[in-house]
């Protein structure tokens, strides 16, 4: 079962381990308490270690709680408490005493509503200094490295994100159909696309984009496809295999990976039976690095320029972390 599931990619620069597990042990990760709305923790990951190492990195897990209060709800208590107040009281009240009320229900509210728990898991690889956030959305990253800078303080971080993915895989896509017979052609490299696509043209200004998806037919001897791309539309999902590390998934035109499968493996005879951290970090070793594979065969072919990210030795000159 593939673990890396889905990634949004940074370069980063994270603290040594030894660093970091005493960081994430000083630190109180408690569970939410009664009044709070929301809280993020860093937890045990699969490994049952706070800094899961395997052999080209480590994993962290955070926990991100979420008291559930469907929207309105709180305005709808505040408003009928002020009407029964002010109906017993024969008066209206003042705004410091409205101000109280809102503060008291919401408090209320708060205490009675239920959780909602996810954890989010990322992935560092120290020597390309990739960072993979198991998440297709940003608020996860938002949440994760939020996280992680108010425990470690200032870190490094860019994400990759290259601007001519569109352009660059729909003109790739274009030429792999067109020169389908042809052997030597490569156009993408090691990577090869598959049954899957989204293509987009977008119309006169007011009027909704065209959105085509294909699905179930291999991209490479598709003729309908072609003369879409040959008619203006673009690619913004393509499915894509990568042989070297017996993986697949789709990538969007935000550079971003989903659908992540890799093709299941024979358990190694000396493993140990049971030996449930030793499979895991075999397993996320052969994930990360088969994502460092695809991550920079993509940054080359798309001539992307990866960012050098260096420490700095003066705090006054330290770069802003972005996240």
């Amino acid at each position: 079962m593939t673990m890396i599931k889905n990634a949004i990619v940074l370069k980063a620069l994270l603290p040594e381990v030894a660093l970091l597990r005493q960081q994430l042990e000083a630190a109180e990760w408690g569970e939410i308490a009664e009044t709070e709305f929301r809280r993020n923790s860093f937890v045990q990951a699969a490994s049952g270690e706070m800094v899961a190492e395997f052999p080209s990195g480590f994993a962290l897990c955070l926990r991100c709680q979420e008291k559930i209060i469907p929207t309105g709800t709180i305005g709808d208590a505040v408003f009928k408490r002020v009407t029964e107040v002010e109906d017993e009281r024969g008066e209206p009240l003042d705004d410091e005493e409205r101000d109280q009320l809102n503060v008291d229900v919401t408090m209320e509210i708060c205490k009675q509503a239920f959780v909602k728990t996810r954890y989010v898991q990322a992935f560092y690889h120290p020597e390309s200094e990739y960072l993979f956030i198991n998440s297709s959305s940003p608020g996860d990253v938002d949440r994760f490295m939020g996280s992680l800078i108010k425990l470690a303080g200032k870190v490094q971080t860019v994400t990759i994100h290259i601007s001519g993915v569109k352009n660059g895989v729909t003109a790739r896509l274009r030429d792999a159909i067109e020169h389908q017979d042809d052997e030597e052609t490569k156009p993408f490299g090691q990577l090869e696309p598959d049954d899957h696509a989204r293509v987009k043209r977008k119309l006169e200004p007011g009027e909704p984009a065209e959105v085509v998806t294909y699905k179930g037919t291999w991209l490479a001897n598709n003729d309908e496809l072609l003369s879409h791309l040959r008619d203006g539309f673009e690619v913004e999902e393509i499915g894509l295999s990568y042989p070297p590390a017996a993986m697949s998934f789709r990538l969007t035109h935000q550079f971003r990976f989903k659908g992540i499968d890799f093709e299941p493996q024979e358990p190694e005879d000396d493993s140990g039976e049971g030996d449930d951290v030793h499979d895991w970090r075999m397993m996320a070793m052969r994930e990360v690095e088969g994502m460092v594979g695809v991550v920079n065969e993509l940054c080359e072919l798309m001539e992307y320029e990866q960012p050098v990210l260096e420490e700095e030795a003066d705090d006054d000159d330290e770069k802003e972390p972005t996240a």
